[in-house]
């Protein structure tokens, strides 16, 4: 039985058969990524922005309606934030509450299949007249790296 497991290492060590997961289509391909291309990351990223819309809706602060902020950071295999800086910026009060809120969630490790080390996050969470939460996976050509980005917009 170890002598089977010892050769079928070296046969994946000599071949270098690759690890099933999902990869993405190279930056700038045309090729849209989406619940039905990409469902271990898309799954993921649900998960995520479930857990941050609760966090967001049983916060209790003051916001207006239209208010909103995002930021970015990334996202270590281990659930690692690093890095976190704003990029869309409504005021002090209402930008430090919405990191507060995300610095609260802990990411969850990644999932089997998910074939990266790191990923950049975009984060937005703001207040409208509906409920939603978008997800959407884009190529960044500044660093040649997909783009992470899930928008939570709540009206409570």
């Amino acid at each position: 039985m170890i002598m089977k497991k010892l050769i079928l290492i070296l046969l994946l060590l000599i071949f270098q058969i690759p690890v099933l997961g999902e990869e993405f289509p190279p930056t700038g391909a045309g090729i849209k990524v989406t619940k039905e291309t990409n469902p271990i990351y898309w799954g993921y990223l649900e998960d995520y922005g479930k857990a941050l819309k609760q966090a967001l809706d049983s916060k209790k602060m003051f916001r207006l309606r239209g208010w909103g902020a995002e930021y970015e950071f990334i996202l270590t295999r281990d659930g690692e934030m690093k890095g976190m800086k704003g990029a869309i910026f409504q005021n002090d009060y209402y930008d430090k509450k919405v990191k507060e809120i995300i610095l609260s969630v802990k990411p969850l490790p990644f999932r089997e299949g998910m074939n990266v080390d790191e990923m950049h996050m975009r984060i937005y969470l703001g207040f409208q007249r509906y409920d939603e939460i978008d997800i959407s996976i884009g190529g960044s050509f500044k660093d040649n790296k997909e783009i992470f980005s899930i928008g939570i917009n709540t009206s409570k």
